[in-house]
């Protein structure tokens, strides 16, 4: 076999096997413009907002339906508002809050970021004392 085959042939193979490394990851799920898609320390991926900080669901909120008022959402909890042109696409839909903006859900469940702080540990600290918060996972 000629020098030039046995080099083609070894570029070949390693290009197969860097085209399965490749493709082994499965890709980012899509996110509405207001959630980042961030890689999890598990492998996996986390939605965020552009800061990395985690959004939450809340246990009020039911079948797309917002129980989570302006009274359960307080100074700390903030909804992830749809924009006038979003569209629901995949896991994600919009629902509609009491005073008529929209806010972003997903699988059904409406979706709220912590702007009370930007620490990761201490916003899972909170949501954890408050019991009713639980990490948004894809």
């Amino acid at each position: 076999m000629s020098s030039v085959w046995r080099k083609f042939i070894m570029c070949g193979s390693v290009l197969s096997i860097a085209a399965l490394t490749i493709s082994a990851k499965d890709p980012p799920p899509w996110s509405p413009t207001e959630v980042s898609v961030q890689e999890a320390e598990n492998g996996g991926y986390k939605f965020t907002n552009e800061l990395g900080v985690p959004f939450f669901t809340n246990d009020a909120d039911k079948s797309g339906k917002i129980g989570c008022g302006d009274e359960c959402i307080g100074i700390t909890w903030l909804p992830v508002f749809a924009r006038d042109f979003a569209k629901p696409q995949g896991d994600w839909s919009i629902v509609i809050r009491a005073d008529k903006t929209t806010q972003w859900a997903y699988k059904g469940k409406p979706i709220y970021n912590y702007f009370a702080s930007t620490d990761h540990d201490e916003i899972v600290a909170a949501a954890k004392e408050d019991g009713h918060w639980h990490p948004l996972v894809p």
